[in-house]
C-alpha cells in the first residue's frame, strides 16, 4: 500500500509540473518600447519638427533601417538583465502637403528582429522576435513662415498612435496614444535651429517584475522635447539632434539622446542619410546607442532659404544666375550676385561686364543710362526726349504727354475756344459755347435764331418774343433751365383726381415740348394742394393727380422713363393758405427738369 501511494504521488507531480512551470513563467506588461519617431516631411531635421512644411502638392516617402542596442533592461536584486539586448526595425514614412500650410504624415514601424538574454531563471518569457509596432498618423498646420524680411517658421500639429502593434514585441500600449506638439524654427545664414515641444499622452503601465524584487518602472504621460541644428543650402548637409523626455509620473525615469547625422542629395528626387546616437537614462526604450540609415524619394530637394543659393545649384542643373548667387556662371571670377553681366565674361573692374557700346554713342554701356539709344554725354548717353512732339524737350516740358506751345511750358492752352470754360471741363473745346451747354455751341433745329434750350417750338421757325414759336400760335409752356413753366393751369374736379377737359390744352403743349426736346432728360410731375383737410389724404390725392397727368403725357407720346409722378400734398406751398387766392396758387401742378449733375435734385430725393 505504501509503495502504491508513492507511485501515485510521483505520477501526479509529473503531470502537474508543466502546468506549474507555465504558471510560474509570465510576460512583462505590454507597452510601446520605441522612442524614436521620424519627421515624415523632413524638410529640415530627420527626427525633429522645425516648423517648416512641404509645399502644396509635394510628397516625400522614406524607408529607414534602424538598430538600437539594449533598449530595455531589467534590474532585479542588483543584477541587470537585457530583456531586449538588440532590436532592428524598418521604418516606412510618408508625408503629403495638401496646401502650403497643411501637411499630413504617416509612419509604419516594423520590428524585423529582436533578441535578448535568457530570463527563464527569473520566470520571464522571452518577447517575440518580430512583428508590427505602433503605426502613427499626424498632421501639421503651418502658422508662420520665415521670409526675406525675417520672422520664423511656426507650426502646430499632433500624432496619433494606433494600438494595432504586436504587444509581445513591446509594440503597443494597448490603447490610442497622442502627441500634440508645437514646432518652431529659424534660419541663421547657412544654419537653421529648431525646437519641438510635445506632450505624450498614453495609457498608464505599471511595468513591475512579477518577482516583486525590483524591475521596470512606471510608464505614463511625459513631456517630449527635441532640438536641432542643421546646415542648409548644400547638397551635403549635416544635422545634430537632441531629444529628451520629462516624465509626469513619480516613478518614471527621464531620458535623453544625442543624435548627429548626415544627408546627401543624390538627385532632385532621391536623398540618402544616416544618423547615430547615444542614450542617457534608464527609461524603457532608451538604447545605449543606436544608428539608422535610409533614403527618401519624392520632393526631397530643400527649398531655397532667404539669402542662400538653391541646393539644385550643386546638381549641375541649368539654373538662372538669380537662383545660384554664389556660382560664377560665366567664369570671369565675379560671383553671380555681384556680376551685372552674369552670362557674359567680363572684367571685375566693370562688375563682370565686357566693354560694350551697343548704341555706338561713344559711352560704355555700363555708364550709359540709355544703352540701346544713342545720346550725348551731357544726358548720360540718352537722346533728347520730346514725347508729345511739341518742340519742347521733356526736361523743360511741364506736360510731357500733351502737346502745347513753348510759351505755356509745353502745356496745352486751358481754354482753347475762349468761351470761358477750361478745356478739361469743356465738352466742345474747339467750339465756343455757353456754360449751360458745357461749352458746346447752341443748337437751333429750326434755324430761327432762337436756341433750342429756350425754343418752345424747336421744330417750327418763330420769333424770340413768342418763345421761338410762329406768331400765329400762343405757346402755353416756357422752357427754363430748372422747369417747364406753364402759361395756364391744370384743373381737377373738386377733391377728385380726375382732370377737367380745359386742362388738356396746356398739357398738350407740355407733351409737344418734351417730344421736340429729347435733350431734356427727365421731368418730375409734381402735384400740390392747399392745407385744407387732412394732410395724408391731401398727399394721397395729389399723388393720384400727378400720376393722372403722367399717364396723359405718356398717351401723347412722351417716353415713360422721362416722367416721374410725385404728390406733395400741402407740404410745398408757394403762397399763403390764409386767403382764397393764396390757396388757389398752392393748388397747382409743376414740371421740374432733372439734369445729370444738377444741384436741384430734391424733387427726386423726397
Amino acid at each position: 500500500m505504501g509503495r502504491r501511494s508513492l507511485w501515485l504521488g510521483a505520477l501526479v507531480l509529473f503531470l502537474a509540473l508543466p502546468g506549474m512551470t507555465a504558471i510560474a513563467q509570465s510576460r512583462l506588461p505590454a507597452f510601446e518600447l520605441e522612442r524614436l519617431e521620424l519627421n515624415p516631411g523632413a524638410e529640415g531635421s530627420l527626427v525633429v519638427g522645425m516648423g517648416e512644411l512641404l509645399q502644396a502638392g509635394q510628397f516625400r516617402l522614406s524607408a529607414v533601417s534602424h538598430y538600437s542596442h539594449r533598449p530595455l533592461l531589467l534590474f532585479v536584486d542588483g543584477t541587470t538583465h537585457a530583456v531586449v539586448g538588440g532590436r532592428t526595425t524598418m521604418h516606412l514614412a510618408g508625408a503629403y502637403a495638401l496646401t502650403n500650410w497643411l501637411e499630413l504624415g504617416v509612419q509604419l514601424p516594423v520590428v524585423a528582429s529582436q533578441w535578448g538574454g535568457d530570463l527563464s531563471s527569473e520566470n520571464i518569457l522571452m518577447p517575440d522576435s518580430f512583428g508590427l509596432s505602433t503605426p502613427l498618423a499626424g498632421i501639421r498646420l503651418g502658422l508662420l513662415t520665415q521670409d526675406s524680411s525675417g520672422g520664423l517658421d511656426l507650426a502646430v500639429g499632433g500624432d496619433v498612435g494606433f494600438p494595432v502593434g504586436n504587444p509581445n514585441i513591446f509594440g503597443s500600449d494597448g490603447a490610442l496614444r497622442y502627441l500634440p506638439r508645437v514646432m518652431v524654427g529659424r534660419r541663421f545664414g547657412f544654419l537653421r535651429a529648431a525646437l519641438d515641444v510635445g506632450m505624450l499622452l498614453r495609457s498608464r503601465v505599471d511595468a513591475i517584475s512579477p518577482l516583486g524584487g525590483g524591475g521596470l518602472d512606471q510608464l505614463d504621460n511625459e513631456v517630449r522635447i527635441g532640438a536641432a541644428l542643421v546646415t542648409t543650402g548644400r547638397r551635403l548637409r549635416w544635422e545634430i539632434n537632441a531629444r529628451g523626455s520629462i516624465p509626469l509620473a513619480k516613478n518614471q525615469p527621464a531620458a535623453a539622446e544625442l543624435m548627429p547625422g548626415v544627408r546627401y542629395l543624390v538627385n532632385p528626387s532621391l536623398e540618402v542619410f544616416g544618423l547615430a546616437g547615444v542614450g542617457l537614462g534608464t527609461a524603457p526604450g532608451t538604447p545605449l546607442f543606436r544608428f539608422l540609415a535610409g533614403g527618401s524619394f519624392g520632393d526631397v530637394t530643400p527649398r531655397r532659404g532667404p539669402g542662400e543659393s538653391s541646393v539644385r545649384c550643386d546638381l549641375g542643373l541649368s539654373l538662372s544666375p538669380e537662383e545660384c548667387p554664389d556660382r560664377d556662371d560665366d567664369g570671369d571670377s565675379v560671383r553671380n550676385i555681384l556680376d551685372k553681366c552674369p552670362l557674359v565674361p567680363g572684367a571685375p573692374e566693370r562688375a563682370g561686364c565686357p566693354r560694350a557700346d551697343t548704341d555706338k554713342d561713344g559711352i560704355e554701356d555700363t555708364l550709359d543710362a540709355c544703352p540701346a539709344e544713342p545720346g550725348d554725354a551731357a544726358r548720360q548717353g540718352c537722346p533728347v526726349r520730346d514725347q508729345d512732339n511739341d518742340g519742347v524737350e521733356d526736361d523743360a516740358d511741364a506736360c510731357q504727354t500733351q502737346p502745347g506751345p513753348a510759351e505755356n511750358r509745353g502745356c496745352p492752352l486751358k481754354d482753347k475756344d475762349k468761351d470761358g470754360i477750361e478745356n478739361d471741363q469743356d465738352e466742345c473745346p474747339e467750339e465756343p459755347g455757353p456754360v449751360e451747354r458745357k461749352g458746346c455751341p447752341e443748337e437751333d433745329t429750326d434755324k430761327d435764331g432762337v436756341p433750342n434750350r429756350v425754343d418752345t417750338c424747336a421744330q417750327s421757325p418763330g420769333v424770340e418774343a413768342n418763345l421761338g414759336c410762329p406768331e400765329h400760335e400762343v405757346p402755353l409752356v416756357a422752357i427754363t433751365h430748372k422747369q417747364l413753366e406753364l402759361r395756364g393751369k391744370v384743373y381737377f374736379e373738386a377733391s377728385q383726381p380726375r382732370m377737367q377737359s380745359r386742362s388738356f390744352a396746356v398739357l398738350d403743349w407740355v407733351a409737344k415740348v418734351m417730344r421736340e426736346h429729347p435733350e431734356i432728360p427727365r421731368v418730375v410731375v409734381g402735384a400740390h394742394t392747399d392745407d385744407r383737410g387732412f394732410a395724408d389724404q391731401n398727399r394721397q390725392l395729389s399723388q393720384q393727380r400727378a400720376e393722372g397727368v403722367r399717364r396723359y403725357l405718356i398717351e401723347k407720346g412722351v417716353a415713360a422713363d422721362r416722367l416721374e409722378a410725385k404728390g406733395y400734398g400741402p407740404d410745398r406751398p408757394v403762397d399763403s393758405n390764409a386767403t382764397s387766392i393764396g390757396r388757389e396758387n398752392n393748388r397747382r401742378v409743376d414740371f421740374k427738369i432733372i439734369r445729370s449733375g444738377d444741384e436741384n435734385t430734391d424733387a427726386l430725393q423726397r
